[in-house]
């Protein structure tokens, strides 16, 4: 593939003294010497393919002292005319106004005479620059397919053949600044040996392998945020028909670590890097994504959490996740019916839950529950899953709790009072009985028994003043027998709770109003 170079855009400015110094200087050398706009080489298509415009030149070089003549030649489109144009400035030696082009490395300035293209004029007198002057022999190059290298102290074809000299690949090196040795060029972050052998690193990083010249060159992901693109920065500098074959180009990195997924993906968007449209990290990240959207399109059920996969093993993959019991079921029970790949990064139980809880909370509940009028409500609440299955789960712990108290027909207020506190106690906490306490019957005897439970709660001195002497002393006395039956178990609770009445002072009889 053949990189294009990008149309530039002009508008005319008035020149600053040092630029038309500058100018008038290189056209006075190309006076002397204008073979200085064509490389060196040696070969014989080199030879074939600069053969006309070597003629174009010699002519030129013959009038160069008739500005008639050049002015008449200036009119041609092509290097010729470009190189006629330019030696007038050597003649006139002013060039006060120059055109100036937009381009990818920055403004370009340059003196419009006669009709040849801006390219060719631009080539021409920047013929010192290493970038610049590949303009006026671009299109020669690149219909002929020869290779040509510029840098600061070489100008070389190399025919058909992409033969790029040590000089050249020392400046390209020093170009990227990048560590440089035994024929491999790495960042900061990276060691030879690991982009060599093309060998996984902690991070991503780009591997560009130059064929011709044996180079291989690593940037690491982080690295890359602080280049644009390194291919483009190294091509400028030369003319290569085929740059697409003369640099491999791969985004290296294990998106996925342990029990890998079967697919397997290639680098992606190379055309868009070699043309200049992505830059280094860009290309890095846009594969990365590319990778993981494959792994989640590929249907395979694999688990994945933060880069490490654990195959088919849920539980392993669970286990990763550290979830806390009420979590742990619900992963299980949805992960049980999720049939696609789970690759999730900065992984939590919470943010698994999550992303499969639209589809699969509302089964999971009722699978919890085994009741869809509660699953539905539970489900409704507008809390993380994570906190919806916590109060699943004690929900359920409370109805478990609740089916194995005694059920009564009916009881009498003080029993029903004393039944209602122990029961939400066992069912919903501390909090919630602290709630039901406010509801205490207004007699001696109810008070005494609320004061008792408060005591337990340790909370009898806060609420002290609101009961009399009599049955604050009561409530202590009856303390213990409180505490034993909110301690109960189900089996012993009848028992104890008519202990309680009648050391309360009742004469209520509970026995007869069992179920």
């Amino acid at each position: 593939m053949v990189k294009k170079i990008r149309r530039m855009r002009t508008f005319a400015r008035t020149a600053s003294k040092s630029m038309e110094k500058h100018l008038v200087e290189n056209t006075k050398k190309l006076k002397k010497d204008p073979y200085l706009i064509l490389p060196d080489y040696d070969d014989d298509f080199s030879n074939i393919s600069f053969r006309k415009t070597k003629k174009r030149i010699e002519k030129i070089s013959k009038y160069k002292d008739d500005t008639k003549k050049l002015e008449k030649l200036a009119n041609k489109r092509n290097i010729g005319g470009a190189l006629a144009g330019t030696l007038l400035i050597a003649h006139s030696e002013k060039a006060p106004y120059l055109a100036v082009a937009k381009f990818p490395t920055g403004d370009i300035t340059y003196a419009q005479r006669g009709r040849a293209d801006k390219e060719q004029l631009i080539g021409v007198q920047h013929f010192d620059d290493p970038v610049l002057r590949l303009l006026s022999i671009k299109n020669i190059a690149l219909k002929t397919k020869i290779y040509i290298y510029s840098w600061d102290e070489g100008f070389l074809s190399t025919g058909r053949k992409a033969k790029p000299p040590k000089e050249f690949v020392d400046f390209i090196i020093k170009k990227i600044g990048l560590n440089y040795k035994d024929n491999v060029a790495v960042c900061k972050h990276l060691k030879p040996d690991i982009v060599k052998k093309k060998k996984f690193y902690d991070e991503h990083y780009l591997r560009l392998l130059w064929n011709s010249a044996d180079v291989t060159i690593g940037i690491c992901e982080d690295c890359s945020k602080s280049k644009k693109n390194t291919l483009f920065s190294m091509t400028k500098y030369m003319i290569n028909p085929e740059i697409s074959k003369d640099f491999d180009i791969e985004v290296i990195g294990q998106i996925v670590k342990g029990k890998k997924p079967k697919i397997e993906q290639e680098t992606q968007f190379i055309d868009e890097y070699v043309s200049g449209k992505i830059t280094d990290n860009e290309l890095i990240k846009k594969n990365i994504k590319q990778k993981e959207q494959s792994i989640n399109e590929s249907g395979e059920k694999i688990f994945i959490l933060d880069g490490t996969s654990y195959g088919a093993n849920v539980d392993d993959f669970i286990k990763a996740l550290d979830p806390n019991k009420f979590e742990k079921e619900g992963l299980e029970i949805i992960l049980d019916q999720v049939n696609e790949p789970v690759n999730i990064n900065n992984g939590t139980p919470n943010k698994v839950l999550e992303k499969f809880w639209k589809d699969y909370g509302l089964k999971t509940i009722n699978k919890i529950l085994n009741d869809s009028d509660m699953s539905k409500e539970f489900f409704a609440l507008d809390d993380q899953p994570s906190d919806i299955l916590e109060l699943v789960s004690k929900y359920k712990e409370r109805q478990k709790i609740l089916s194995k108290l005694p059920n009564y027909k009916s009881l009498p207020p003080l029993a029903r009072f004393v039944d209602n506190i122990a029961r939400t106690f066992k069912t919903f906490g501390e909090k919630q009985a602290l709630l039901e306490l406010k509801k205490v019957p207004d007699t001696p005897k109810a008070k005494s028994v609320a004061y008792a439970f408060l005591l337990v709660f340790g909370k009898g001195k806060d609420k002290k003043w609101k009961y009399s002497q009599v049955e604050i002393e009561y409530g202590e006395f009856l303390k213990e027998y409180a505490k034993k039956l909110l301690d109960s178990s189900p089996e012993g609770y009848n028992k104890i709770l008519q202990e309680f009445l009648t050391a309360s002072g009742s004469s209520e009889k509970i026995n007869n109003n069992l179920l």
